[in-house]
This record gives C-alpha cells, structure tokens and sequence, in this order.
C-alpha cells in the first residue's frame, strides 16, 4: 500500500513538471524491487512532454547481471487547444522484461536519451534477489505483460458496450486445407469478445514448421468490428494473418496460439475485471506432392503465375572486362523458393555463381514479387560469344499442370581478353579470326639508341624502359588476378566480398531514410549474411544460426565476433517479424552491423 502511495507522488510530480517549464520527463520504474533468483521482473521507461512526437529510443545500458526476456512499447497522445494554439501531450513507455542471473544486491543501470542537443538520464534502480520466489499471488487486477497493442487505451476502434457476458473465443482459419506443395495458404487469427477486453497480450506464437512463411498482417492496434458466430453477437479483431507456402508434402500442421489479459464485464452497479486465457486449434493442411508427370527438366521449385526475363550487361568486353547476365523471376506464388537457373557452359567464358536479389510484395492477400539473378561471365578467350536461351520449369495450382517461360538469346563480342589468337568458329558460338602469331626478333645492334652515329637525345628513351617494365608488371599481376577469378570461386567470392557488402549497406541506408523499417532489417539482414558467406566462402543461404556459428569457429574466428554476428541477425529477424520485441534502434542496428563487418 505504501508502495502504491509513492508511486502515485512521483506520478503526481511528473504530472506538475511537464506543466511547469521542464519540456521532457524521463523515467524508470520497476514493478518490485525485491525478487527471487530466475524470476520476471518489468522496467518500465517512460518518456513525456509536450511535443516529443520525434523523440527516439532510449539507449539501453548493458546489463550483464540480468537476462533481457524481451521488450515492448506503447504510446497514448493528448492534443489540447488552449487560446487557440494546439499543444499535443505525449507519453512513450517502452517496457523490458527482465529476470536476475545472480543471488545479491543488483542495479539495473541509468538508461540514457538525447533529445534536442540535450542528454536525459534515468535514476539507477535497484534490485534485491533472494533464492526464495518473491512472486506475488496472482490477483484480478494484476497486469497481464507482453502486450503489443499498447494498452492501456487499446487504439483503435473501440469497442460496443459490454453485454454483460465473459465470452472470449480466439480462432484460426485458414482459407483452403488442401493444396499442392509450394502453393500459398492463408491463415488468420480472429479474437472475438462480449465483452471489454483489457491488458491483451500474446503469450504463445503459432508455429509453422514445413513451410516458408510470409507476414501479411500483424495488429498493433484492435480495429473491432461487429461479427456473429454460432448464432451470437461479438466484437471481432484480426490479431494475425500469415500466408504459408508448404514446403514438403504430406501434413503440415499450424500450431495453436495462445492470449491472455483481463475481461470487463458489468455485474450491477459496477464493473468487474476477470483474467482469462484462450487459444486457437491446431490446423492440419493436406500438402499433395508435385506431379512427376510433365516435370520439365529445368523445373525451378517455382510454384505460382510467373515470368522469366533476362538482360545482358553489355554488347562487347575489352580486356577480359566482366559482363552481367540478369535473369529476372517476377509474380505471384512462392517467389522465395525459387531456384537458381542453370547457364549453359560456353567454351572461351568463365560463368560464376549468380548474386541472387529479392523483393517480395503482397497484393489482396496475395504474395508475390522479383528474384533476380546475376551471373558474372569473365571472357578468356577472344571472338563472338552466345549466351544460350534459358528455360525454367514452374507449376500451376489452378490447373495441375507443368509451363515453361523461355528467356532470348544473346550475343557479345570479347576482344583483348588474352593473349592468344582467335578461335575459329565453334559450336558453340566463338569465332576466331587467325592462328598463328609470327614473332618477329630485332636487330638490336641498329635498334640501340646508343649505337654509332644515333642523337644524343635519343638516349633519353633508355630512361623509359623502367616505367614500360612497371606496366608489364603490372599487367602480370592483373592476368594472374583475373585467372585466379576464373580457377578459384572462393578467391572470386572474397574479391568481390567488400563491394557487394558496401551496395548491400547503402541499399539499408536508404531504405532507412525512406521510413520503410522492415524492408531495411530485411536488407540488412541480407547484406550481412551474404557478406560472410563471400568472405569464408560458405553457402550461407539457408543456413541457421547454430550452423554459421559451427562454421565460422571451424575456421576460427573470435567467439566475441560470432557472437555479435548472431545477435545482429536475431536482431533484424526480431524487427522483421515481431517489431515490438527489437530491442534496439534501426540507427543502433546499422552502426552495430558495420562494427560487426569491420571485425570480420
């Protein structure tokens, strides 16, 4: 009781500072001081003031005697006009759960925050851990953590006065249970309520194992709408919807989700709060395999409506110059599963393995997008070169059937590639122009610029010969770099490992400065990951963490840069798919990417 009547003094003075001429309030609290060792905790930060709309996250101390069990946000806005002037009152929580990792007198450190040319610091909190459980007994008012949606308030649409009545459902559906493998599945997840709901929190996700996922919808705020179901009356709100693209056949099961919080219901003169907790049905998908029959032999593992384009680079190549062969994947249906197409060998040019790009997109519910790969081709010989039409195989749901979309040809002409003579035309499509080369031997006792009767001057070009070596040199060092591109693929993969990584950064940076925070951790997390996989030369697609971790202490690397690595990469998969759980800035998650490259 004590407790609660100092919380509500500081509450109090916070409220009358933000009136007087303090223009930001910052703040931490936690929700008990006194634990026991392995038990929850929530610190809660709060940023107010007036105008703080662009305010940005606070910096997180390290922490190291306490594991971080997540995190999540909420913000509520008040806007005023007084005299005419509109003011707008802002208020960020920003709520981290913690758990002790030690018996003893703990701090949880100062967390920090600039705002406007000034630094804002919290107080130390600290923390008390017992081994005895120091958990409270659960009441009805306790407050339920984890929850995305940002109560209290609940934004949104509110909801249709409560009928008195507790019923809380949570469902899953998904809109076709039997398709071939590879072919798109819908599943939502819809709460419906009789009544008010309070504190909702998601306590287990669903599971998808057997298939790649794309997110369609995750809610960061309730938008109820009216909806009956067996013959009654609810207030409905889609929490989630994902679609699903199997990827063996058989049965592949959607795992139950599970939501907890607090029900207000009317019982007379006053309302009342009731704890509940639901979940979902599990969901079992019918997965038919593909058909063999009809399966052409460059089948791509695409299944959808797509189309297949391509591009050369460039008509010619001087010097052994490197072209750029694009094949562009675009549509609807399972665009990330797509393979690599194979490209013909060509005798006289070095093809190397394809930087492989991706953009997906959702449209009515539907997911599609581009994949694009790009090979480079080294020429090492000289003459007229075909690059060969490409097939590749895809598979329609709609009619059960195979189709194949066929890319055209193209040509370039290669010249000073090497020091050989041109070939002969071939079959498969080089052209020579000659076969022998007649070494012709000087006579240096007339070539010398030192012989009898030359002009003095023409000493001077004895001076040249030094520079003529240099360049010669130089040029070995360049022949010998571009056979090793053509002969070793790790060589090539590190050579090309820097640029790569510096596009793959710039393309993060601009999406970060454009707003669009998932595609950037998406970027991110794919410049990242591609660069380890050129450096150490690994097939880094597709790989889990505890694989690239076995990986790169085989060739080992420092344990503290492996470990960051991993972090940065849970990191952007956590913004990606659960926004409320990053645990740091985009801003944060750039500079901690760049430290993590430099280290590699």
């Amino acid at each position: 009781m004590r407790g609660a009547s100092v919380r509500y003094v500081l509450s109090v003075l916070s409220v009358l500072s933000l009136c007087g001429a303090a223009e930001l309030n910052f703040s931490a609290d936690a929700d008990r001081t006194t634990v026991g060792l392995g038990e929850q905790f929530q610190l809660t930060v709060t940023v107010e003031g007036t105008n703080i709309g662009g305010a940005p996250r606070p910096q997180v101390p390290a922490m190291d005697d306490f594991d971080q069990l997540g995190s999540t946000s909420s913000q509520s806005t008040n806007i005023s006009f007084v005299n005419g002037r509109m003011t707008q009152q802002n208020s960020i929580s920003f709520i981290y759960f913690l758990s002790p990792k030690r018996v003893g007198s703990l701090t949880v450190p100062p967390f920090k925050l600039s705002f406007k040319g000034t630094t804002y610091e919290t107080q130390p909190i600290a923390i008390t851990v017992t081994k005895e459980s120091q958990a409270p007994p659960p009441s009805r008012q306790q407050r339920q953590p984890q929850s995305p949606f940002g109560f209290p308030g609940l934004p949104g649409r509110s909801q249709p006065r409560s009928s008195g009545r507790a019923n809380v459902l949570l469902t899953a559906s998904a809109d076709r249970t039997s398709v071939y493998q590879g072919e798109q599945v819908t599943v939502t997840f819809v709460l419906y309520s009789q009544a008010q709901i309070g504190d909702l929190g998601i306590k287990d996700m669903p599971g998808f194992t057997g298939s790649w996922t794309e997110q369609l919808f995750d809610a960061k705020q309730l938008d109820w709408r009216t909806a009956t179901r067996d013959g009654q009356r609810y207030n409905a709100a889609t929490l989630k919807q994902v679609a699903l693209f199997p990827t063996q056949s058989g049965q592949v099961r959607v795992d139950k989700m599970t939501v907890s919080g607090q029900v207000v219901v009317d019982d007379g003169w006053f309302g009342s709060a009731q704890p509940f907790e639901v979940s979902s049905d599990p969901i079992t998908i019918d997965v038919k395999a593909l058909p063999e029959a009809g399966r052409p032999a460059d089948f791509s593992g695409g299944v959808g409506d797509f189309k297949a384009t391509a591009t050369l680079s460039a008509d010619s190549s001087v010097g052994g110059e490197p072209l750029t062969f694009t094949i562009t994947v675009a549509g609807t249906g399972n665009i990330g599963l797509i393979g690599e197409p194979q490209v013909a060998p060509t005798s006289g040019v070095k093809v190397l393995s394809p930087e492989t790009k991706q953009t997906t997109r959702t449209s009515g519910g539907r997911v599609g997008g581009e994949r694009t790969f790009n090979y480079p081709l080294i020429p090492t010989a000289d003459g007229k070169f075909v690059v060969p039409e490409i097939e590749m195989g895809f598979f329609d749901p709609k009619t059960g059937s195979y189709y194949t979309q066929t890319t055209p040809r193209f040509e370039f002409v290669a010249t000073g590639a090497s020091g050989r003579t041109q070939l002969t035309e071939t079959e498969t499509g080089v052209k020579t122009l000659g076969t022998d080369i007649v070494h012709i031997k000087p006579d240096f006792a007339k070539a010398s610029p030192f012989a009898a009767g030359q002009s003095p001057l023409a000493n001077l070009g004895w001076f040249f010969y030094p520079a003529g070596i240099a360049v010669l040199g130089i040029g070995l060092l360049m022949g010998r770099h571009r056979r090793r591109l053509e002969q070793d693929r790790g060589y090539a993969r590190r050579s090309r490992s820097s640029r790569l990584v510096k596009k793959g950064l710039a393309e993060a940076t601009s999406l970060l400065a454009q707003g669009r925070e998932q595609e950037f951790y998406a970027a991110l997390n794919r410049a990242v990951v591609r660069y380890v996989g050129d450096r150490f030369n690994l097939e880094t697609s597709g790989m889990t963490g505890d694989q690239i971790q076995a990986e790169l202490s085989h060739l080992s690397i420092d344990p503290d840069t492996i470990s960051n690595l991993l972090g940065l990469i849970a990191s952007c998969d956590s913004a990606r798919f659960s926004p409320g759980m990053a645990t740091c800035s985009p801003k944060e998650t750039l500079d901690k990417a760049r430290m993590v490259l430099e280290r590699l």
